[in-house]
């Protein structure tokens, strides 16, 4: 296989170049971070060199994207119970990517009320303090599903106002008040009803036909670029009730890099069921 080499820093990154039965170039970073271009049948070795010159910025962010995902992934050391984490005081759970958000659980005397609630810590990690009288893993994981729920509406509310005003979802015609104006001015609105943030046991996202979008609760502890992937996806499907190839084309107009996304989350998202 043919190789281009581009230089990264310290770093010489090889580009395998991919002859394919189509019309288009694709360049794809595999979770090994092997890069592969792929090309049409019979371009010649000049075009090939001018196409990764003028890709090498892509190429090379797209690297980066993909070194920092494989450092995002759960690691293999969680204490686990009939396929369920065990909450204990002193372990660490993912937020945004990364396993910062250390858990802190304090028994105290019966008959007070569970309070739940977080810190920073100066490194920039982040405490997440239990203050219960009950010690049961299920009233556990509901307590960390509540905290979690809360960062996810968080998350969701303004990632969904942004890429909803990116993807210009639809337009509200309004008028100032106590003036006359010959013509109508636009505001962004976007078309959902209803934003719920639930336990959706195997879906990350969903959009139904009467335009409610849901999430899942632990969509918070994912990489913030998948989170992004997750909710332009169910955006998408305000316009387009479908996986067309319409819908991931207008994924693909505020996320080019949507298909790196897509791979991990296919790749490492039934990791997350153990919590």
């Amino acid at each position: 296989m043919p190789k281009i080499r581009i230089h990264h820093g310290t770093t010489d990154l090889d580009v395998n170049i991919v002859t394919v039965d189509t019309r288009c170039v694709d360049i794809i970073v595999h979770d090994d971070l092997t890069v592969d271009m792929k090309v049409p049948i019979g371009m010649n070795q000049d075009m090939i060199q001018h196409y990764v010159k003028m890709n090498e910025q892509r190429i090379v962010q797209q690297y980066e994207s993909c070194k920092m995902r494989n450092h995002q992934i759960l690691p293999v050391t969680l204490e686990l119970e009939n396929g369920r984490i065990i909450y204990r005081s002193g372990q660490k759970l993912p937020y945004l990517g990364r396993m910062d958000l250390i858990l802190r659980i304090k028994f105290h005397e019966e008959d007070e009320e569970t309070r739940i609630y977080d810190d920073e810590n100066p490194d920039g990690s982040r405490v997440l303090t239990i203050r219960t009288d009950n010690d049961d893993q299920n009233f556990l994981r509901y307590c960390v599903m509540r905290y979690y729920k809360k960062c996810a509406a968080q998350i969701v509310n303004q990632k969904v106002y942004d890429y909803g005003r990116d993807m210009k979802l639809a337009f509200n015609h309004v008028k100032i008040s106590g003036q006359v104006r010959s013509t109508k001015i636009s505001i962004p609105k976007l078309t959902y009803k209803n934003l719920e943030i639930k336990d959706q046991k195997t879906l990350w996202g969903s959009c139904s036909r009467q335009k409610n979008l849901r999430f899942d609760w632990k969509l918070a502890m994912l990489p913030e670029e998948v989170i992004d992937y997750i909710i332009v996806h169910e955006l998408a499907h305000l316009k387009k009730m479908n996986h067309s190839a319409g819908f991931w084309a207008e994924i693909e107009k505020v996320m080019p890099e949507y298909q790196e996304c897509r791979r991990w989350l296919n790749k490492h998202g039934k990791e997350y069921e153990i919590f």
